[in-house]
């Protein structure tokens, strides 16, 4: 079942009197998907991976691209 949804953001932007509905939501994203309060996403430190005990799966050239 598919609905139609307005959206909450969509609606406070236009009570609000705003132009874009990047004004009204919590958390803007910039338009490379990017968040600017956290500076995600961002390289994962090797020490932050031990501490999970996450081993990444990736090649030795792969992991020099990060």
């Amino acid at each position: 079942m598919q609905a139609v949804h307005f959206g909450l953001d969509r609606l406070v932007m236009l009570m609000a009197k705003r132009q874009s509905i990047r004004d009204v939501i919590a958390f803007p994203k910039t338009q490379s998907a990017s968040d600017i309060m956290s500076q995600a996403p961002s390289a994962v430190e090797p020490k932050q991976l031990k501490e999970l005990h996450i081993k990444p799966d990736v090649e030795e050239e792969e992991q020099s691209l990060v």
